[in-house]
């Protein structure tokens, strides 16, 4: 599978990854519009709307970690349909629960299957090699996607509530199924680089360090974000506006999916990771606590366009360090615990709908994750930890000095 881009098989593969990726999303995107129709019908307080959201994020975290030590045994195909049948159970559920309890269980179903589908979109994108290219490929699909259900979802909440919204969000997980039986269902541990080290291990240090960059960045960028459809409704605007920002939002995130993708062929880290990620810690205080609807609407933006550049290249860091796909893997898992975390605190510290502490605390942690950040990527450029020397009688000729990682230049930049 490691070389299967370049036949239609892969191909194929490919387009299942990218079904698998939307469906895995699905509320990351359109999530929002959920917790804005619960708490706007009375189903939900903000503070509870917080919680609903922490425990589907624990849930997925919990799935991802779990996953993580089996990647190279992992069946893409059977956990990715198995996943999916859960995801549309929960999101159907949901659309006629109306007690906190069962709300919340019904999450932590929807959390252990959008984990479960998270872990083979990451997974399959080491396997297939080249992951930053690939994470981008499949978030050019997700961003098209997104889009088209950005600008029906507002409509199915007007016409029947929490029971359209969730309804919808199941209709579109189900639409996605098909695609998934191209994904293969075998294991597969063989190493995904065109060019993998020679029987090296990836450094500890390397490993923290990129693990560390996705949960401050995941954590500082979107603490806020299940509530932003609440945030725009504070500084008025109106939800079919939301819905119309998210699609624009989805377009400019598309261009963003484009120019990544055909720069990952290039560059195994680009030098525009770091300051980005900075950048958006900025924009994520006008987003979580706007002076005015203009300023929300652009923050909204640039935070949501920029993830489709900042999120694959740390998971495609994450993959150089480790190409098993186990980091990848624990990557996610780290992104829900973080966000988790931040939404939790974002709905305890709102005043009035804004939510200016979360905002600050996001700018910090968005710094945390640029130095973690170059960090990883030095540590990367280091290589790995070679193996003991061996025989060059009995094993042929002794490993080179330093092995190097695939897409690391032998030479020094």
């Amino acid at each position: 599978m490691a070389r299967g881009l370049h036949n239609r098989a892969g191909l194929y593969v490919l387009a299942a990854i990218s079904a698998v990726d939307c469906a895995a999303h699905s509320m990351n995107s359109l999530g929002p519009f959920a917790v804005g129709e619960l708490v706007r019908n009375g189903h939900l307080s903000i503070m509870q709307a917080g919680l609903w959201s922490c425990v589907e994020m624990l849930a997925y975290a919990t799935a991802m970690t779990s996953i993580a030590p089996l990647s190279p045994k992992v069946r893409l195909r059977s956990l990715a349909l198995s996943a999916t049948v859960g995801l549309v159970i929960a999101q159907a559920g949901s659309a006629f629960a109306t007690g906190m309890g069962a709300l919340l269980l019904l999450r932590v179903l929807s959390g252990s299957s959008l984990g479960a589908l998270n872990a083979v979109v990451n997974i399959g994108a080491s396997r297939l090699g080249k992951p930053v290219f690939v994470l981008s490929f499949v978030m050019v699909v997700q961003t098209v996607v997104f889009s088209i259900a950005s600008i029906f979802l507002p409509h199915a909440a007007t016409l029947a509530g929490q029971k359209g919204v969730f309804a919808a969000l199941a209709g579109l997980v189900l639409l996605l199924l098909p695609a998934m039986v191209f994904l293969p269902d075998t294991a597969d541990a063989t190493p995904v680089s065109p060019h993998p080290p020679s029987g090296g291990s990836p450094t500890p240090d390397a490993s923290l360090w990129a693990l560390l960059a996705v949960l401050f960045y995941t954590g500082g960028s979107l603490a806020v974000w299940p509530f932003t459809e609440r945030i725009g409704a504070a500084v008025g605007l109106q939800t079919t506006s939301f819905g119309i920002l998210s699609a624009i939002a989805n377009i400019v995130g598309l261009v963003v999916c484009l120019v990544t993708a055909l720069r990952s062929h290039r560059h195994s880290t680009s030098p525009l990771l770091v300051p980005a990620i900075v950048l958006i810690g900025g924009v994520c205080v006008l987003q979580a606590c706007p002076p005015t609807r203009l300023l929300f609407c652009t923050a909204f933006i640039f935070n949501y366009a920029l993830w489709f550049f900042i999120y694959p290249s740390l998971v495609g860091l994450a993959c150089l360090v480790d190409p098993s796909g186990k980091l990848a893997a624990r990557a996610g898992g780290a992104w829900m615990f973080s966000q988790a975390a931040t939404t939790l605190f974002a709905s305890a510290t709102q005043n009035d709908g804004l939510y200016l502490w979360t905002g600050l605390f996001s700018l910090v942690l968005c710094i945390c994750a640029a130095l973690s950040t170059l960090m990883a990527t030095y540590q990367n450029q280091q290589g790995v930890v070679p193996p003991a020397p061996a025989s060059p009688t009995k094993d042929g000729p002794p490993l080179p000095e330093r092995a190097t990682l695939p897409g690391q230049p032998t030479e020094p930049a």
